[in-house]
């Protein structure tokens, strides 16, 4: 069945924080023609123009990288109740973590142009920290001769597939969680990837986090996207975001492989901490095509996201049956990608679509980056009240600014229904 929502076009739209024109790699054998436009837009938040192409000599330029803005720190303690309850060893307790930061510093800037692979991308900083105070979720656990609930950890029942609880912190999907966050540098495949996440791990027995590996935009590097990264980071996810993004799977695979290295590795701080039979994937533009190639062939992934990405050849989800969400911008020179992978009648897995109105190209990862985290929330933390968000007519991402269209939903299941 396929659900359109159209809303009121009279509903205001926010302003987005810049358009990106940024290159997607055909996965066919021809490349795209980028236009010749080389002008530059400027909005409060970001600034980006096109680089050069010099196609008889594929010699590409770069232009400065944009400040990212500063993230607003958290602050306060967690304070753990005294376990009560009767019968079995199940505990109860409540704890909070609040704090409050100063707002982030917003970056300008522009990359240049990568040649030989499809086109030019650009780039420009983005910033504006967050802060957000809130509570963890709720988790149950059976004791022997009775019931106890654990409250302030956050994360979700994994239910009886696996017997694990997925860490997850806060619940404001359009702010930076309760967790502080390190950046690190794993070396695999040549390094230049970066690892964003919470510090310090959890230590609660059979809770896990959930991990993403993110695909920057063909020509950008994955700190361009620091305040997505960290917002997932700060919420209790696991994230690398790849070096750079060519369209396929070498990268995203080696580094699903890599954190289960560290989950092995008694001396990691990641050791035993890492739920990777169920990884999500997402990316921009070019990262989207990685993200598409990785979930054809890598079995440990099981959803995928896409921001102002799609195939040429539009025939990418046919061979998946794992849920696949895609946003494309109002003027995005990737919608009609998008459209044409999402319309492909050859389609059986669900998939979802929405067009933001009065975004570019790139839209998805700043002004999307809500949407984001919300979808790899439900899929790999099992929040399934957020399908309402999606798929229900008035939901977060099927109105205002959001005209959405989804397939193939009837019947499905997240993994821990």
């Amino acid at each position: 069945m396929l659900v359109r929502h159209k809303k009121d076009k009279s509903t205001t739209s926010r302003p987005f924080n810049g358009l990106f024109v940024l290159a997607l790699l055909c996965a066919c054998s021809g490349t795209e023609t980028e236009a010749s436009d080389s002008s530059a837009t400027t909005n409060p938040s970001v600034t980006t123009g096109l680089g050069s192409t010099d196609a008889s000599t594929n010699t590409a330029t770069t232009g400065a990288q944009g400040n990212t803005g500063t993230t607003a720190t958290q602050a306060g303690p967690v304070t753990t109740g005294t376990p009560t309850g009767t019968g079995g060893p199940g505990t109860t307790g409540a704890g909070t973590s609040t704090g409050a930061g100063g707002a982030g510093t917003t970056g300008t800037g522009t990359s240049g142009t990568q040649t030989g692979v499809g086109g030019s991308e650009t780039s420009g900083g983005a910033g504006g920290g967050q802060t957000d105070a809130g509570t963890g979720g709720t988790a149950t656990t059976l004791g022997t001769d009775g019931t106890a609930t654990t409250t302030g950890s956050g994360g979700t029942d994994a239910g009886p597939d696996d017997g694990i609880t997925v860490f997850l912190a806060g619940d404001n999907v359009n702010a930076n969680g309760p967790l502080d966050t390190v950046v690190e540098n794993p070396n695999f495949s040549n390094g230049g990837h970066i690892l964003v996440r919470p510090s310090p791990l959890t230590n609660e027995p059979n809770t896990k986090h959930p991990v993403a590996i993110w695909g920057p935009g063909g020509g950008s590097t994955p700190d361009y996207y620091m305040t997505l990264l960290t917002r997932m980071a700060s919420q209790g996810f696991v994230v690398i975001g790849i070096r750079e993004s060519t369209g396929d799977s070498v990268l995203m695979s080696a580094a699903i492989d890599w954190l289960e290295q560290q989950n092995a590795d008694s001396n990691s701080p990641m050791y035993d901490k890492l739920i990777l039979h169920r990884v999500g994937v997402f990316g921009h533009s070019m990262g989207g095509l990685s993200s598409e190639a990785t979930a054809l062939v890598d079995d440990r992934v099981s959803t995928a996201f896409l921001d102002n990405s799609g195939s040429f050849s539009h025939d990418a989800l046919v061979n998946l049956t794992i849920p696949v969400g895609l946003i494309y911008g109002e003027t995005g020179q990737e919608k009609d990608n998008a459209r044409g992978d999402f319309n492909n009648p050859g389609n059986k897995g669900p998939c979802w679509l929405s067009m933001m109105r009065g975004g570019g190209h790139g839209s998805g990862p700043w002004d999307g980056a809500g949407a984001n985290v919300a979808w790899m929330r439900w899929h790999l933390g099992g929040e399934n009240f957020r399908k309402d968000a999606f798929i229900t007519d008035g939901g977060d991402y099927t109105t205002g600014i959001w005209v959405t269209e989804y397939k193939n939903w009837e019947g499905w299941k997240n993994w821990n229904e």
